[in-house]
């Protein structure tokens, strides 16, 4: 009869060198792109730290780039409540960006602001607008459940519907985006007011991947 140890042997080993593989691939992180303010843009504005900082003659703006920690911290400022509806699982990448704005009405009129008109767009010409509680609560159904009720009170914390900003009034907010493309480089965030005579304000805040400067940095040297 003929001995089958060796072949059962050979092949315990095959699988047991398969699972290893399968393992390290799943436990190889995800590549994620991080961002910084983009100081080589053409930009009407001034970086305090990396906090963008511009306006005009009656109005002011910061804009600064959050991460999910950050954001959590803002939420939790705000609503007095340590909830964050975007967080993701600790083993996957971020999938948003994150931006906390500031408004300020320096005149003697009122101003306002639309969320929906402050678009997040890529060197790939990819164009996002900011996601709120809708857009969640859409995703939730979609998979068969429910927004959890306690999300609702983060709504203050966020900048999901038009607003009017008083004169002397500040204003501030969370602007959340869908996370960009691995391969995107560079995205800016348009920004739009309406002035008191209807006209329109624009101010830009660009941003750069952060191995961009790294790299034109060791072709110099």
């Amino acid at each position: 009869m003929r001995d089958r140890a060796p072949d059962f042997r050979w092949r315990l080993a095959v699988v047991s060198v398969l699972c290893a593989s399968f393992a390290a691939g799943a436990a190889k992180p995800a590549r994620v792109a991080h961002f910084e303010p983009d100081t080589d843009a053409a930009a009407a504005a001034a970086l305090q730290g990396s906090t963008w900082v511009g306006g005009g003659g009656t109005w002011k703006v910061w804009i600064k780039q959050l991460d999910d920690e950050e954001r959590l911290n803002f939420i939790e400022r705000t609503t007095g409540l340590e909830i964050d509806p975007f967080a993701g699982r600790p083993d996957q990448p971020p999938a948003y960006h994150t931006v906390l704005l500031v408004l300020e009405n320096q005149g003697s009129a009122g101003l306002s602001f639309n969320p929906q008109s402050c678009w997040l767009k890529t060197n790939r010409s990819e164009v996002l607008l900011p996601q709120g509680l809708a857009d969640l609560s859409f995703n939730y159904r979609v998979t068969g459940r429910q927004l959890p009720v306690a999300y609702q009170a983060v709504q203050t914390a966020l900048f999901e519907r038009a607003v009017s900003i008083a004169p002397g009034e500040r204003v501030s907010g969370l602007l959340v985006y869908d996370r960009v493309k691995i391969k995107t480089k560079r995205w800016n965030l348009g920004l739009r007011l309406v002035l008191p005579d209807g006209e329109r304000a624009v101010f830009n805040a660009p941003f750069r991947r952060t191995d961009l400067k790294k790299k034109r940095t060791g072709k110099g040297s």
